[in-house]
Order: C-alpha cells, then sequence, then structure tokens
C-alpha cells in the first residue's frame, strides 16, 4: 500500500476521491445529482455600486444551506439580513427544500429571531468561540 499525503491539494487532486465516494453514495441512496442543485446569490449594492450585503445559499437535498449572509457595519440593523434570509428561505421553499441549515459563531441571537433552533455546538472552532449549527423548518 502506498500512502500520499497532499498538505494542500487543488480540485484536482481531490477529484477522485470526491468521485469515488459520490459513486458509493449514489449506490446506497436515491440522491439527485449535483447538478439538480439550485444555488442562489443576492446581492445588495449602493448607489456607487458598492457592495453592502449579500446572502449565499444552495437548495439541495429537500435542504436549503445558508452559507453566507453579511452586510456592512454602516447597514446593520435596518433589516437587510432578515430580508435577504426571508428571500433565500422563498427560494428554497419553491425547490423543495423543507429545512434550512446553517452555521454561525456570532449571530445566534440573530437566527434565533428568525425561528432558527440550536441543533449542534462546537467549542473552540475558532478557539475561544463557539461554532453553532442551527436549522428551520420550511415546510
Amino acid at each position: 500500500m502506498q500512502q500520499e499525503i497532499i498538505e494542500s491539494p487543488s480540485t484536482a487532486q481531490s477529484a477522485e476521491l470526491l468521485q469515488r465516494f459520490q459513486e458509493f453514495v449514489a449506490q446506497r441512496l436515491d440522491l439527485p445529482d449535483e447538478s439538480a442543485d439550485k444555488p442562489l446569490l443576492i446581492n445588495l449594492r449602493d448607489d456607487d455600486g458598492q457592495l453592502i450585503a449579500g446572502i449565499l445559499a444552495n437548495a439541495y437535498w429537500d435542504g436549503l444551506e445558508i452559507d453566507t449572509l453579511w452586510v456592512t457595519e454602516a447597514q446593520r440593523g435596518q433589516g437587510l439580513a432578515a430580508d435577504l434570509l426571508r428571500r433565500a428561505e422563498e427560494h428554497g421553499r419553491r425547490h423543495g427544500a423543507l429545512v434550512a441549515y446553517l452555521k454561525t459563531v456570532e449571530a445566534r441571537a440573530f437566527y434565533e429571531k428568525q425561528g432558527y433552533q440550536l441543533f449542534g455546538v462546537l467549542e473552540d472552532r475558532p478557539r475561544g468561540t463557539h461554532l453553532y449549527h442551527m436549522k428551520k423548518r420550511l415546510d
């Protein structure tokens, strides 16, 4: 047996392992191919074209993964994040998502106000903090 250790693998170097894993999963579970994913990006820009807020999400496998939600400091507290999140949830529902899920370090209280529930906590990720895993039913 030969062992390869690659500390910063490229996409091409990771491709074989990912393909083999996907084939393994496909033999055991009836899951849609990644081509069925429904990614969403909503950016909000000011009059000068500067990005002030945005959300990146993906609807797949009956769920909506909220990857990134960001609002610039100067625009916080105006409801932009809640509106972006609501629009992403609508996107998920249109594409059959039953649950939305995400992870956050700093915004637990915000997501709880939006109806999300805590389902896991990872301590010291990063060190001295907590990484909160949260979910919300969309059905």
